[in-house]
C-alpha cells in the first residue's frame, strides 16, 4: 500500500534532519574554526603560576608566542648566567609547542646545583630561542658559585627529547568517530657523561594537560653518552574519538623524570559526509513524494460537450 503525503508535510519533515545535519556540521568544524580565530603569536614569553615556590612542589609554566618545535624548560640557580651548568638538568621537561597557541607544562622544583637567584629557563631545541623568568625558591640550599668557575659534577646521564611528532592514520574507524590510530615518534639523546641504563618509560593518553589513560610503553635499551635513539610508539585513541588529545610520557630512572608531551586531534569527517548524504537523500525522497501526490490528484471530469462546437441551424 502506498502512503500519500502532501507537499506541505514533505517540507515540514525535512526540518529535523536538516537541523541535525547542521548541528553535525557545526560539531565537526567547530574546533578548526575556533583554532583559526586565534590571534597570531607575539614575542616569546614565559609565564609561571606563582612567584615563590618551595622545593618539592610543582610549578605550572606557560609558553606563549614561541616558535613551533620542542622547548626545554628547567630551573636554574646563579640567575642562569652559565647556562645548563647552573640548572637542575635532571628535572628538566620538554614540551612540544604548536603554531597558533600557548603550550603548558608542569615543572617539579628541585634545588639547583648552585645557589639562587633562581630563574625558570626555556630553550627552543629546534630554533635556538631562549628566555628566563625570575623565581624565588625556598626550602633548599646549594653551594654558591666561587669566582664564576664552572662546577665539576659527578658523571650522570642526561636524556633530552630533541624531536617529538605524532602522525595520524586515516583509518575508516577514525573518520567516523571510532578508535583512531596514531604513531608517536620521539628522538632521545643522552647529553650526559654516563650511560642511561635501560631507562623506564611511562606513557598516558587523554584530554587536558594531565592525561590518565594507560598506553603500553616502549622498551628502551641502554643509551650511551652522546648517543641518539629514535623511539616509535603506536597508540590508539579510544572511541568516540573527537577533538584534541594529549599524549604524555615520562622517562624515569634518572633522579627526576624527563617529561615530554604532544597533542593530536581527530575530526570525524566521515560523519559530516554521511550527514550530507542523508540530507540529500531525504530531500530527493521528499521531492519524489510531493510529485507522486500531484500525479495521483484526481482530475476534473469532462461534461462531454465541446464549448467550441457549433449548433447546426435548422
Amino acid at each position: 500500500m502506498t502512503r500519500r503525503h502532501s507537499s506541505g508535510a514533505a517540507r515540514h519533515r525535512t526540518g529535523p534532519l536538516a537541523t541535525a545535519s547542521a548541528l553535525a556540521l557545526a560539531a565537526v568544524l567547530g574546533a578548526p574554526v575556533a583554532a583559526a580565530a586565534q590571534p597570531a603569536a607575539g614575542p616569546p614569553t614565559i609565564g609561571i603560576d606563582r612567584a615563590e615556590v618551595a622545593v618539592g612542589a610543582q610549578l605550572t609554566v606557560t609558553l606563549t608566542g614561541w616558535p613551533a618545535g620542542l622547548v626545554n624548560v628547567e630551573l636554574c640557580g646563579n640567575g642562569g648566567r652559565r647556562g645548563s651548568a647552573d640548572c637542575a638538568v635532571a628535572s628538566a621537561v620538554q614540551v612540544a609547542v604548536t603554531a597558533g597557541g600557548p603550550a603548558r607544562t608542569r615543572l617539579r622544583v628541585v634545588a639547583p646545583p648552585v645557589a639562587c637567584p633562581c630563574v625558570v629557563r626555556a630553550t627552543s631545541l629546534d630554533q635556538g630561542t631562549s628566555g628566563m623568568v625570575p623565581l624565588a625558591v625556598t626550602g633548599g640550599s646549594a653551594p654558591a658559585v666561587a669566582g664564576g668557575d664552572a662546577l665539576d659534577p659527578a658523571p650522570s646521564a642526561r636524556l633530552v627529547v630533541t624531536e617529538l611528532e605524532v602522525t595520524g592514520d586515516a583509518s575508516w574507524s577514525g573518520l567516523f568517530g571510532g578508535p583512531a590510530r596514531r604513531l608517536l615518534v620521539a628522538t632521545v639523546r643522552n647529553d650526559g657523561t654516563a650511560p642511561a641504563v635501560e631507562p623506564a618509560v611511562s606513557v598516558t593518553l587523554g584530554r587536558g594537560d594531565e592525561p590518565t589513560g594507560f598506553v603500553p610503553p616502549p622498551l628502551l635499551d641502554t643509551i650511551a653518552p652522546g648517543e641518539q635513539r629514535v623511539v616509535r610508539l603506536p597508540f590508539t585513541i579510544p572511541g568516540p574519538a573527537v577533538g584534541r588529545y594529549t599524549v604524555r610520557g615520562e622517562i624515569g630512572g634518572l633522579g627526576q623524570p624527563v617529561v615530554f608531551s604532544a597533542t593530536t586531534r581527530n575530526h570525524p569527517w566521515g560523519l559530516l559526509g554521511l550527514a550530507a548524504a542523508l540530507l540529500v537523500a531525504w530531500q530527493v525522497r521528499s521531492t519524489w513524494a510531493a510529485g507522486a501526490v500531484r500525479r495521483r490528484r484526481p482530475r476534473p471530469r469532462s461534461s462531454g460537450v465541446d464549448d467550441n462546437s457549433r449548433i447546426p441551424t435548422l
